[in-house]
């Protein structure tokens, strides 16, 4: 970078060519005319060449400034595109949310319909996606994850530590709901296949045996890689889903899914909420960070009353 000419006196000759004119260039950078011939004596200095002339009572570009300006203009015009692009995305309301899967299209996404009805001038792109995104590199403004994925990013905050629940449909639950734990190893359950990265999380042999009944024959007949997957066939009356409460949160306040017992069991990490440095910069950035982690708080586990 150090053989190159200064960048302002680049801009100063690009003005100079494009205008015609030095006059109509120290109008355009608002300088004045000594201003911009010095910026030119600057720059034919280190180019060892002179780019231009006199022609009358203004100036031309000589063959040399006529081949500089073909080579630089096309640039020039590319910075002022970048400034306006930055600036525009900046002042603009739009806001991308990143989310893992089953995270976005359970619990966030209800979410963001609640922000969008009291942000009508927001607009939100929200993707379900388990990779981490490259935040600093535009991937998105926020992320939702989990666990030592924190380690990926720069920017971050607790947002909840979740529990996980028994969940099923009213109706099946009958005339003779379970009444005790031991009750459920004769019932159809849904079990949760957790990614292998993730911290071992708890399944229906933890949940048994941290109600004390004795499973060493439990089978996993049926399991499911995504949460929600197993909220829908819990809400269809497949069985018996030992899922997150964030998870379940839309469908058991709907009424569609029921709490069976109320013994939960607490996530060993916490969700996180992690977010650009520029994200903060747009108009309803920072207002969004303190919404949803104050919508975070209400789904924090109290193990003493879930």
């Amino acid at each position: 970078m150090k053989s190159l000419p200064p960048l302002r006196a680049i801009q100063v000759f690009e003005a100079v060519g494009r205008q015609g004119s030095v006059t109509r260039a120290a109008e355009d950078l608002g300088v004045s005319p000594g201003a911009i011939t010095q910026q030119i004596h600057v720059l034919e200095s280190h180019l060892k060449v002179r780019l231009l002339e006199r022609s009358g009572r203004g100036v031309a570009l000589t063959a040399w400034g006529t081949l500089y300006l073909e080579r630089i203009a096309a640039g020039m015009e590319q910075l002022r595109r970048a400034k306006d692009d930055v600036e525009r995305i900046r002042r603009s309301g739009h806001l991308v949310l990143s989310a893992l899967p089953s995270l976005a299209t359970k619990w966030l996404n209800p979410l963001v319909f609640d922000w969008l009805s009291a942000h009508a001038q927001a607009s939100v792109r929200l993707e379900a996606r388990d990779a981490e995104p490259l935040l600093e590199r535009g991937d998105a403004d926020f992320r939702i994850s989990y666990g030592a994925r924190i380690r990926s990013h720069v920017h971050t905050a607790h947002l909840f530590t979740d529990y996980v629940t028994v969940v099923a449909n009213p109706a099946l639950l009958g005339s003779s709901p379970p009444k005790q734990a031991s009750d459920l190893l004769a019932r159809p359950l849904l079990w949760v296949e957790w990614l292998p990265e993730y911290m071992v999380l708890p399944d229906w042999a933890d949940w048994f045996k941290s109600q004390g009944v004795r499973c060493d024959g439990l089978r996993c007949q049926l399991s499911f890689s995504a949460p929600s997957a197993a909220v829908d066939a819990a809400i269809e009356g497949r069985g018996f889903a030992l899922v997150q409460h964030s998870i379940a949160a839309g469908a058991l306040a709907s009424g569609a899914l029921v709490k069976a017992f109320p013994h939960v069991l607490k996530l060993p990490e916490p969700h996180f909420l992690a977010w650009s440095t520029s994200a903060l910069d747009k108009p309803l950035g920072a207002a969004f960070q303190v919404w949803l982690r104050a919508m975070a708080r209400h789904f924090e586990c109290d193990e003493t009353e879930p």
